[in-house]
């Protein structure tokens, strides 16, 4: 497997995992929490394009 094509199958494996915890989080209607920078951040998974 080159180098290419393992980069692309860890793209398609984050949009996959992306995909599923917003829908799940829309689903429990639950915030998204993570941190950037060292700071706490809550989003609505209502306003996160999939």
């Amino acid at each position: 497997m080159s180098e290419r094509e393992l980069e692309s199958k860890i793209n398609q494996g984050l949009q996959i995992t992306h995909r599923r915890v917003v829908e799940q989080h829309r689903r429990d209607n639950q915030p998204l929490i993570f941190s950037e920078n060292g700071v706490v951040k809550q989003v609505d998974p209502f306003t996160v394009a999939i």
